[in-house]
């Protein structure tokens, strides 16, 4: 037993490693066990602050006031076999404004190897399309599509762009592409990006999406442009369903740059989508929806999909400028 809570306790941190951190405080703990983890509580000053699920690791934000706290990790095997460890934390007190405007109190954390910019109470990041991290599964039907996104020279805007394949074996085979990038306590984003694709008549839609974790409730702002349809659909969530638009979304001609930007926020516990700017043309979309509960995490991240028509043809999807913003 010695020898796994000593595990559980090399196993988890507090970052960032400086003497003091501010708040929500990201814990992330694993688990070095010989059976399945049946619970897990974190308690705060000898006081339970959340009651998470019993996932591995454990990613989560903690709340905490300025001053010296005690943050304790407790777990439960299934064999019984009871874990616990405590960490001293340090938080900062908040940085007080001099400015009358509202300014974001959101916490964002990039993944390694991801770089992010901060900026007026707001954090970016950019060119997401070449970052490393990118993995792909089938989103329908048995598709042979590209692991990741090649970077490319040409065609591109800024020198460098992101090329994913959609090769269906099939009918309206589908691939999605996605990509963590980080932790946050935000609930306002903008997505930005734009594209185009080889074959637009090879297409039944594409897909951008940005998502978030907050604690067990995920908030998936997709946004596709149906061709098929001619407009843009918003998906719900909760009811995993694609809800039409009456946002207009021609199918374009090919090797054109398309420009797209999405606004959306986490609202009285639903997932909002406010506006969509396509080609420099700005709707609003007014549509909330509720989140599905899942695994316990304050993640974030951004995916691509192709869709493809009966016929199942091949094309080319080049994506570039690929940009979240998070506040």
């Amino acid at each position: 037993m010695a020898e796994l809570r000593e595990a559980l306790k090399k196993c988890w941190r507090v970052p960032p490693t400086s003497s003091t951190v501010s708040s929500p405080v990201h814990v992330v703990a694993n688990f070095s066990s010989t059976a399945q983890i049946e619970s897990i509580s974190v308690v705060l000053d000898g006081a339970e602050v959340a009651q998470p699920q019993a996932v591995t690791p454990l990613d989560i934000q903690v709340p905490m006031s300025a001053g010296n706290h005690t943050l304790t990790i407790n777990a439960v095997q299934s064999d019984g076999l009871q874990l616990s460890a405590s960490r001293s934390v340090d938080v900062s007190a908040p940085v007080a404004s001099m400015s009358t405007s509202s300014t974001s109190s959101a916490t964002t954390v990039p993944d390694p190897g991801i770089a992010m910019s901060t900026s007026g109470g707001t954090s970016s990041i950019s060119h997401i399309e070449e970052k490393s991290g990118w993995y792909m599964y089938p989103d329908q039907g048995n598709p042979n599509c590209s692991s990741k996104p090649t970077l490319i020279s040409s065609p591109s805007l800024d020198g460098t762009s992101g090329r994913f394949h959609l090769d269906p074996t099939g009918q309206f085979n589908n691939c999605l592409w996605p990509i963590k990038l980080g932790t946050s306590s935000a609930t306002h984003f903008k997505l930005e990006t734009s594209f185009q694709l080889s074959s637009p008549w090879s297409s039944q839609g594409v897909e951008f999406s940005s998502n978030k974790h907050i604690g067990t409730k995920w908030y998936k702002f997709s946004v596709q442009c149906s061709y098929y349809k001619g407009v843009f659909s918003v998906w719900d969530t909760a009811g995993s369903q694609w809800v039409a638009t009456s946002i207009p979304c021609k199918r374009p001609a090919a090797n054109t740059w398309e420009h797209l930007t999405v606004q959306t926020e986490i609202n009285n516990g639903k997932a909002v989508f406010l506006s969509l700017t396509h080609n420099g043309v700005t709707h609003t979309i007014n549509k909330s929806f509720n989140p599905k509960s899942g695994t316990s995490s304050n993640s974030f991240g951004v995916h691509v999909q192709m869709d493809g028509n009966r016929s199942g043809d091949s094309y080319y999807a080049w994506v570039d400028n690929l940009k979240i913003t998070l506040w």
